[in-house]
């Protein structure tokens, strides 16, 4: 394997905290009645299977690529469900959210098997995956702002903060590979494991939104139930 000790640490903490992430963004929504917000955790479940497949990949040694391509599949429709979410929450007077949600749907997967048709590759689904996460984050910051209890600012904040990871990554893949001459980011350990925290740092400040506005939930759970009287006898 290809991956130091850390490295494989880093990894094995960005799934574990997105596993944490869907957890507790799903118990809030149950916690305060909101079945939207609850799907919006399980659209969250592509991009697990995406590191999964990821974390498979490096066990292999970087050589089962039938892993990389699956894995990028799962991107492509995590960032397309995430979009398809955020938007059954988007209260709108004109349109249906849900007839949009549904609509943008069948466009993505149609759009991503056309170009599988067309280009061949599984690659070809990245940029796509890219605007359709970019789309994401937008609406999501109009989301955020027609209901506050639905997301917590530090939640928001790593969500964007994935694009500091995709920057980071794209510069350590090109000193890796332009300037050191090696074949893959995965051959720079030291630069793969710094791309990869950032990664972390994003998943985390995620989990940590949801279980605060999770425990400040329970809390006022816990505060709105009347003590019982006490008996004078």
């Amino acid at each position: 394997m290809l991956l130091s000790v850390p490295t494989w640490l880093i990894h094995l903490l960005t799934v574990s905290e997105w596993l944490a992430a869907i957890l507790l963004i799903h118990r809030y929504a149950v916690r305060i009645g909101r079945p939207r917000l609850r799907l919006f955790a399980y659209a969250m479940i592509p991009h697990l299977c995406a590191g999964l497949l990821v974390l498979s990949f490096h066990a292999s040694g970087d050589r089962t690529t039938w892993l990389l391509d699956a894995s990028r599949l799962m991107t492509f429709l995590g960032s397309l469900s995430l979009l398809a979410a955020t938007l059954l929450m988007l209260r709108t007077r004109r349109l249906n959210a849900s007839w949009l949600a549904g609509v943008l749907v069948a466009v993505g997967l149609s759009w991503g098997l056309t170009r599988l048709l067309i280009a061949g590759g599984v690659s070809a689904l990245l940029p796509g995956a890219n605007l359709m996460y970019l789309g994401f984050l937008s609406l999501l910051l109009v989301v955020a702002r027609q209901d506050r209890a639905l997301f917590s600012p530090i939640s928001i904040a790593g969500f964007w903060f994935l694009l500091v990871f995709v920057a980071g990554t794209i510069t350590a893949t090109h000193i890796a590979t332009a300037r050191l001459g090696l074949p893959s980011l995965s051959h720079a350990d030291l630069l793969h494991g710094a791309s990869e925290s950032l990664l972390s740092v994003s998943n985390f400040l995620i989990a940590l939104g949801a279980y605060r506005r999770l425990r400040a939930a329970r809390g006022n759970c816990t505060d709105s139930v009347p003590s019982r009287p006490v008996s004078l006898r």
